[in-house]
């Protein structure tokens, strides 16, 4: 089918149908929801981060031929949520569920002149344990063909390495809405971008209102593989021609092989590897659930740069984007479907919709997202409240992994399974910080010598390929005795025992990974990851109060800047061989700290405090895999420390100047890390992660700016409002930064530094030339950048 951009010149108003706001222009992705008020009382709460409700209409044009009698299709990639898709008048489709794609067939209503597609979203709370976003957050395509046509999801693509070469198994359906027809099929390989083609014909007769199934098995004699260092890709074409219809459709696809066993582990093409993994939500910091292919590339880039080689979205499909950054970028994907079934987690979510619903939904995940090589595995809910069993939960997880395994049997099936299953009741009620860190991270579902959890979940485990166990890695040792032939992944735990949980996933071969909640800092659920000093009255779970806008949980901050977690954990998953320092604020330089057990420490690599804190102890911390760390102020040692896991702490007397951290290791000096004193903030420098954008209206550029001292060091307790404006072929899509914590609405333009920096990003216009980029704040100097939106 031929496939027609539908991204760009929509209007968009907000309100309901008879109290509608004025309409205002927009391009997708559209998030509606993100540059609203935040307020104290607004539904939800915490949860959501205290973003509003609301509803909303869009509306866009199509002009066709006036003799037009084609199909017409349109793809929605993401509609959050309910979404109800007119014609005109005329309702034509509906979906409630806002996180899988969706195809509409518009062919009915289309009469070859002009007509006004209309879609309605509904963005309600409390309908979620986490950040949504409304709207068309995602991409919008058209589909137009003749009769004889091929569906998009419609052709499954399976490859099987064989010694140099490769097996390549097709598989496709040719749908005919017209009479009888003698037709011609092809398949046809190339590479990514041409190049030396495979092809295979067949003659058939495309049969009237049905589909006609059809098989090829190609051999590529030199195939390159798939893999997370080198993820080659091809190309699929398969085409159909009868004497009045032609259409052929394109897919990417890897060469690659996956197998999981209890006593091997996780092979990718016979390569034994661990799962270095990572959570991630759905959103994209301070632009919220817009999912602009660029976003999620540099989502996807910066994880992988951090260390990570896996991800698991959590807790619904993700967008097309996110996964074709994963396949060009070669980052595995534990690919997600719902977060409850028919018994909910809060009053509006998918459960109402679940027993509908839940097949429409599996299918779409599954017949988009099983041509990609990045997609490993498939999950079928996380934390699901009948997985023990409860309300018919083992018929209901059955069923779901049958039908994943209908559509796609070359992947295995998994779910995300709760510590709670098989609990006494409220065992978690009302305890503080932690009490519950602890209890979360040590509890093996064991009661009175009774094996509670893994008796409650035996049966919907036996429904799944692999067992993931979320912050469970206490049984990993004693279930490989028990459960002898099981595979286990770690698809949840918390951040602040990535030392032990590292240790448990490398000691045991059948699990074959890990998965951190999360990889990256999401809005919602917010204050989940906050820091409660000794001094302070004691918190509970599950959330901290307003005006607390982020988990604050991830290894990167919302902006994708790097926090000290994730310096830590590269250390002890062994890809950083350097050393790292961090200090604490003198005032708790003697203090205990404590967290929900997805927190981190507050550190930062800052040795500039204020005057008043001269010659008091400081809190240093250095994270590296050494013999000892010493550290070193102003050229004299005042400190020698034998890391404890990884980690060297010490207490120094404050004084400006300069702080070292060497580590020694057998002896030698092998990596060292310097910080120094910084001077009063006197401008703000920039840096662009591109210079050139692409004038498709849809290209990015995100900018990241830090004030800095007049020798260009960062001032990390520096918070000026700084303002952003863009001039020519671009504008402003949002400025945001890493702080968790903050009254400020996104959308405004402007937003206070958080540890030193914002970030803001800039969309490219449809049309070619120079883009300029102002960043403005009192007391500093006002700093420039110039970017060139044209074919390079």
């Amino acid at each position: 089918m031929r496939r027609i951009p539908f991204d760009l010149g929509w209007m968009r108003t907000l309100g309901s149908r008879w109290d509608r706001r004025p309409a205002v222009p927009v391009d997708l992705p559209d998030d509606y929801i993100v540059n609203l008020t935040r307020k104290q009382d607004n539904p939800g709460g915490g949860m959501v981060g205290f973003f509003p409700s609301e509803n909303a209409e869009y509306t866009h044009a199509i002009d066709l031929p006036r003799d037009y009698r084609g199909i017409l299709l349109l793809y929605l990639d993401g509609a959050y949520e309910k979404a109800e898709v007119y014609v005109d008048y005329n309702l034509v489709h509906y979906h409630p569920y806002g996180y899988t794609g969706d195809f509409c067939d518009l062919s009915r209503w289309i009469t070859g002149e002009s007509h006004k597609i209309r879609i309605t979203t509904s963005c309600q709370h409390p309908a979620s344990r986490w950040y949504t976003g409304g709207g068309l957050y995602r991409g919008a395509a058209l589909y137009e063909a003749g009769n004889v046509y091929i569906h998009p999801w419609d052709v499954f693509v399976t490859s099987r390495p064989d010694g140099s070469g490769a097996m390549i198994d097709v598989m496709a359906h040719i749908t005919n809405r017209g009479p009888d027809a003698q037709g011609q099929v092809a398949a046809r390989i190339t590479e990514q971008e041409g190049g030396p083609a495979l092809s295979e014909e067949k003659q058939t007769c495309v049969l009237s209102s049905d589909q006609t199934e059809l098989q090829f098995h190609l051999t590529l004699k030199e195939a390159k593989l798939w893999d997370t260092e080198a993820p080659h890709l091809y190309r699929l074409t398969v085409s159909v021609q009868t004497k009045d219809c032609e259409d052929s459709h394109s897919v990417l696809f890897g060469v690659r092989q996956i197998d999981i066993d209890a006593k091997k582990g996780f092979r990718l093409n016979g390569k034994p590897m661990k799962l270095r993994g990572g959570c991630i939500h759905h959103d994209n910091g301070f632009l919220g659930s817009a999912a602009f292919p660029r976003s999620e590339e540099r989502k996807i880039a910066l994880l992988k740069q951090a260390g990570f080689n896996a991800i698991r979205t959590a807790h619904n499909p993700p967008s097309t984007a996110l996964l074709d950054a994963c396949d060009r970028l070669g980052m595995l994907v534990l690919d997600e479907s719902f977060d409850c079934w028919r018994v909910g987690k809060t009053p509006m979510d998918y459960h109402r919709e679940f027993e509908k619903w839940w097949d429409y939904d599996t299918a779409a995940m599954v017949k988009r997202d099983r041509n990609h090589p990045c997609v490993f595995c498939y999950s079928i809910g996380n934390e699901i409240m009948e997985f023990d069993g409860a309300s018919d939960g083992v018929l209901w997880g059955g069923r779901q992994a049958e039908l994943v395994r209908s559509l796609d049997p070359s992947r295995p099936v998994t779910s995300g399974i709760n510590m709670a299953c098989g609990r006494p009741e409220n065992h978690f009620e009302g305890m503080d910080y932690q009490q519950l860190a602890y209890d979360m991270a040590h509890t093996t579902g064991v009661y009175n010598g009774e094996d509670r959890w893994g008796k409650a979940t035996e049966g919907n485990i036996k429904n799944l390929d692999i067992a993931g166990y979320n912050y469970m890695y206490n049984r990993y040792a004693t279930d490989r005795e028990k459960y002898p032939g099981r595979v286990i992944m770690g698809t949840e735990t918390m951040p602040f025992y990535v030392y032990e949980n590292t240790k448990a996933v490398m000691e045991n071969p059948h699990v074959i990974g890990d998965f951190v909640w999360v990889a990256m800092d999401y809005l919602g659920e917010a204050g989940m990851g906050g820091v409660v000093w000794a001094k302070d009255p004691p918190k509970r779970m599950p959330f901290e109060g307003w005006p607390w806008i982020s988990s604050y949980q991830g290894d990167l901050d919302m902006t994708g800047w790097r926090r000290p977690i994730n310096y830590y954990r590269n250390v002890v998953w062994g890809l950083d061989r350097g050393i790292h320092l961090f200090t604490r604020h003198p005032r708790h330089a003697h203090e205990e700290f404590y967290g929900s057990g997805w927190h981190w420490e507050y550190v930062l690599p800052t040795w500039t405090y204020p005057d008043a804190w001269l010659g008091k102890d400081t809190a240093v911390v250095a994270y590296a895999d050494c013999d000892e760390v010493l550290f070193v102020l102003n050229g004299k040692t005042v400190a020698n420390v034998k890391p404890v896991h990884c980690m060297a702490r010490a207490i120094i007397p404050y004084e400006k100047g300069t702080i070292k951290a060497v580590a020694v290791k057998n002896g030698a000096e092998i990596a060292s890390d310097t910080l120094e004193t910084a001077g009063a903030p006197q401008e703000i420098r920039l840096f662009a992660d591109r210079a050139h954008l692409c004038p498709d209206g849809m290209d990015i550029a995100y900018i990241r700016a830090e004030v800095v001292d007049s020798e260009g060091r960062i001032c990390y307790d520096a918070d000026h409002e700084i303002t952003v404006s863009v001039c020519g072929q671009g504008r402003l899509l949002g400025i945001g930064s890493g702080n968790p914590k903050t009254e400020e609405d996104f959308g405004t333009g402007k937003r206070k530094a958080f540890e030193g920096s914002v970030t803001a990003a800039v969309r490219a216009a449809d049309k070619e030339g120079d883009i300029t980029v102002t960043f403005v704040a009192n007391h500093l100097v006002t700093a420039q950048i110039t970017l060139a939106c044209g074919n390079e």
